[in-house]
């Protein structure tokens, strides 16, 4: 199955539960319904592949602006993610949130940008927390991290700190943490040196709460180790 069509298959199932439950209740709303975000993303997630058929699935695009388009699907599965949750559709909600990390990666496959990152931080949570195998959670570091290098330079420049919720925060703590539960003595240095570049106000905070959950049985020396080094380096220079 391609990405595309795991896309899609998210996608479909979750706008079925969407307009079912819309349905049911009678609701009359007063913006856009989830039956026109559906057809609207539907169209946009066949524009995506015709263009991977004329373009190749890498590299940039002949005609057409994917950071435009992924932007603009992004935003679609985001109005479809909060009506799942104001319909109480907790799963649907989960999917459409990966449908968004599905776009973004769409748009990194053609040397896009990606100009929403708020659903797409949600929709790699909601990954992480259903996972545990070592090679899946490689993998989904990998992917947040290439999303990470391909955020728009706006939100890569964090000037706004007041929310400390804001989405490139979460991403780049996030994408730490599932380093960690790789194990792996490499990528948790990749992701700590991202968070000293990305977020130094942040970093000794961080390696601090690490340092005291390195102490959990689930983790062995390779993580406590770490935690340390960059603990004392955040606190000793910072």
């Amino acid at each position: 199955m391609t990405e595309l069509q795991a896309i899609q298959t998210l996608f479909s199932s979750a706008v079925q539960a969407i307009e079912s439950r819309f349905t049911e209740r009678g609701m009359l709303p007063s913006e856009v319904s989830p039956g026109q975000l559906a057809e609207a993303l539907t169209q946009l997630l066949y524009v995506f592949d015709k263009l991977d058929r004329e373009n190749g699935e890498y590299g940039p695009l002949s005609y057409d602006d994917p950071s435009e388009l992924g932007e603009h699907g992004v935003n679609i599965a985001a109005d479809l993610a909060t009506w799942a949750e104001r319909l109480e559709l907790q799963q649907a909600k989960a999917d459409m949130e990966k449908v968004a990390v599905g776009i973004a990666l769409w748009v990194v496959r053609h040397e896009g940008e990606i100009r929403a990152l708020d659903t797409v931080v949600n929709g790699f949570a909601a990954q992480a927390n259903t996972i545990s195998a070592e090679d899946t959670l490689r993998a989904l570091y990998r992917a947040m991290q290439v999303v990470l290098e391909h955020a728009a330079q706006p939100i890569k420049q964090d000037l706004d700190k007041s929310n400390p919720g804001r989405p490139w925060r979460a991403l780049n703590f996030n994408c730490a943490i599932v380093a960690t539960r790789t194990q792996d003595a490499q990528l948790m240095s990749e992701a700590f040196d991202t968070i000293g570049r990305n977020l130094p106000e942040d970093a000794p905070g961080f390696f601090e709460e690490g340092l005291r959950q390195s102490d959990k049985p689930v983790y062995g020396p390779i993580v406590k180790n770490l935690m340390q080094e960059y603990f004392t380096r955040w606190t000793v220079r910072h």
